[in-house]
């Protein structure tokens, strides 16, 4: 593959993802648990023959009256998201890579510098170490941001991804799947279905949105631009973060016990280790896949990986208090989220009905396949909406974007917002 290491159009970017898809020769392909050599069901849970990368276990929890089974993904190791940038003149580019994963819609997707879990660092796999790692245990180069971010409470189990952005200008591009890009062109991008990955949103997310674009954000002469520019320059009020904090404290003292159960014994569940269909319950299964994908440390490979038969619609609400934009969240309890409770989206749901919305009110939105590398084709559409007045509302809170950019280093989004406010990045 030949390519520039500096990728400045659109089309350029277009033509590189087709050469990486092409040279993968990517295969994916049904396959029963019990057809496996690396991965087994044993004692209610399934597990790695190694005993790392991740597994599959039952939780349970009550909620009123109704109590709750469901299969999640057991990965407690932190993961690394990571991103390397470097000074171009008055430009900053990122290190970005074009990644390969079973669940991508478009099969490859533009991700962070370097994704790896301990075990794949460790190469517990017996293959590569993952493309850059080494730049990050030990954070070479002048580090921007570093936090620790959750991953979907609705399906993973306590997991923590670390994520991290540094600045060094002098990495040299030492893979055929990866390239400069500018930050403000990777920002046009974040709008363009199925193109940006969940962990490259939640990287730039949580980075200080000062240094992504060489000058402050929100610079453009349209209303919605103007209103952002505002929102995130307006001094944050010390009493609205308080009351973060002390809602999801609150929240946290209140939510309900969760326990693991053995996947075997769910009620309304079905586990079949003969089946591809592992698990079960006709809305959210454990399927079990055989992977091929030249492009990644090993070729071949097979796992467990979650697959929904629904798309979701995510909305952040956004409207004006005295002319002031302020974004509506959520304080919400998830049975997966170490943290136990975080700020979500307005709403999340099944996807919507024609006409649910009016059209002019969407003011950004994207079609996104969610966690490639764990969920099979989870299409989510993530919309930022203008609802006018911000009216105060049982269950919101009210942020400006100044606000929203205080917390979001302190790991209190969880993934869905996290996602979704990286639109707004697309106009920085």
């Amino acid at each position: 593959m030949v390519k520039p290491e500096l990728l400045t159009q659109r089309d350029e970017i277009a033509s590189w993802l087709d050469c990486v898809r092409s040279s993968d020769r990517f295969k994916v392909e049904p396959v029963a648990l019990d057809q496996s050599d690396a991965w087994m069901h044993k004692h209610g849970t399934i597990r790695h023959v190694s005993g790392r990368f991740f597994g599959i276990i039952g939780l349970t929890w009550t909620e009123g009256l109704t109590q709750h089974w469901q299969p999640f993904i057991d990965q407690r190791e932190v993961g690394t998201l990571g991103f390397i940038t470097r000074r171009r003149g008055k430009e900053v580019d990122l290190l970005v890579q074009a990644k390969t994963e079973p669940g991508n819609v478009g099969i490859v997707q533009l991700a962070p510098t370097c994704q790896a879990t301990a075990s794949n660092r460790e190469r517990v796999h017996g293959g590569d170490s993952p493309p850059y790692s080494e730049y990050f245990p030990g954070s070479m180069g002048n580090i921007i941001s570093d936090s620790l971010q959750s991953e979907q409470g609705t399906r993973f189990f306590g997991k923590l991804n670390r994520n991290i952005l540094i600045l060094d200008d002098h990495v040299e591009v030492k893979y055929d799947q990866h390239c400069w890009i500018p930050f403000k062109l990777f920002g046009q991008l974040l709008t363009e279905d199925f193109l940006v990955n969940t962990d490259a949103r939640s990287v730039l997310c949580t980075t200080d949105w000062n240094r992504l674009g060489g000058q402050p954000p929100f610079q453009g002469e349209d209303d919605f631009s103007r209103g952002l520019n505002t929102s995130f320059s307006i001094p944050v009020q010390k009493d609205v973060i308080d009351g973060v904090h002390t809602t999801l404290a609150e929240l946290r003292m209140r939510a309900p016990v969760v326990g693991i159960c053995p996947l075997n014994t769910m009620p309304g569940w079905r586990l079949d280790t003969g089946s591809p269909i592992t698990v079960t319950d006709g809305r959210l299964s454990i399927r079990h896949i055989q992977v091929h994908a030249q492009t990644r440390e090993v070729n071949d490979w097979d796992q467990p990986i979650f697959h929904n038969n629904f798309e979701q619609t995510i909305d952040l609400d956004y409207g004006r208090t005295n002319g002031i934009f302020r974004f509506a969240f959520r304080p919400c309890w998830e049975p997966g989220l170490r943290a136990i409770a975080e700020l979500a989206p307005t709403r999340i749901g099944i996807t919507a009905l024609p006409g649910d919305t009016l059209p002019d009110k969407v003011q950004i939105s994207v079609r996104q396949s969610d966690e490639g590398g764990r969920f099979f084709r989870d299409v989510a559409e993530y919309r930022i909406i203008d609802i006018g007045e911000a009216r105060p509302a049982d269950g919101i809170i009210w942020l400006t974007l100044a606000e929203v950019t205080k917390l979001l280093p302190q790991g209190i989004f969880n993934n869905e917002a996290r996602s979704v406010l990286s639109l707004l990045l697309s106009l920085a």
